[in-house]
């Protein structure tokens, strides 16, 4: 292919890429390297400095956006203990969440990847889509300030900032443990996958109780991924106890 066409391709894909970001942020950036830097895998510009890729820009992010989650926590709940809180923010900004907000935005599409990213077949993709949605809080915080960062977060993040994550407990293994022992049973975990390079690497685990799934979770670590499950099959359990207590009510 003639490299003037196959330039022309390119500013064209970068085009495309550059408007889906700015579609599902609902800005339009002034300056077009912000976004781009934001959606740049390593993978894509392995001979260039840190500038080029969104890492530097993730770390700005990660700061923003723990911010705003934390105000808005603080906001809405005058009276909740500060480990309450916590939980609420450590439940919204966890990579699992982001990647999952990031991919119903349609950011998968916008990522710019290597070849060598390309040719794992998306193993390593949530833990860039995370990546992603914390360097674009960023750019857009560097590009519009912090409303329009605001806004964009609590857009995405602010329906699920729930009271609920308050009463998650901090050894979720431990009470789930505790909690089925009572009941003469045990849960079991089991690892569903784990993907993506080392340095990125993200496991999924299940849990089971009397054979019955009840929680599902992903982490940085196997151990993560198994507490990220125990979490969330406490919540099942408590949901279905407030289901029942309503009926027979």
């Amino acid at each position: 292919m003639p490299r003037a066409k196959r330039n022309a391709e390119d500013q064209a894909d970068t085009a495309r890429r550059i408007t889906l970001a700015e579609s599902a942020l609902g800005h339009t950036f002034a300056d077009k390297d912000l976004v781009l830097h934001a959606l740049t895998h390593p993978s894509a510009v392995e001979d260039r400095d840190s500038s080029a890729y969104y890492e530097r820009l993730e770390f700005l992010g990660d700061s923003v956006l723990g911010m705003i989650v934390s105000e808005e926590v603080f906001r809405r709940y005058p009276a909740m203990h500060e480990g309450g809180m916590t939980r609420i923010k450590v439940s919204v900004v966890a990579g699992s969440v982001l990647a999952s907000v990031a991919r119903d935005l349609g950011l998968a599409d916008a990522i710019v990847l290597g070849e060598s990213e390309r040719g794992t077949g998306g193993r390593g993709l949530a833990s860039a889509l995370e990546n992603v949605y914390e360097a674009l809080t960023a750019a857009l915080y560097l590009d519009a300030g912090l409303e329009a960062a605001r806004t964009w977060v609590l857009s995405t993040l602010g329906p699920l900032i729930s009271e609920e994550a308050a009463d998650v407990p901090e050894n979720p293994k431990s009470e789930l443990q505790e909690l089925t022992q009572a009941r003469g049973e045990a849960p079991v975990y089991t690892l569903i996958k784990h993907e993506g390079p080392p340095h990125e690497r993200v496991f999924t685990c299940s849990v089971q109780v009397g054979g019955k799934v009840l929680g599902q979770g992903q982490g940085r670590s196997k151990k993560e991924a198994e507490a990220a499950a125990a979490a969330a099959a406490l919540s099942a359990l408590r949901r279905r106890s407030r289901s029942s207590n309503r009926r027979r009510s």
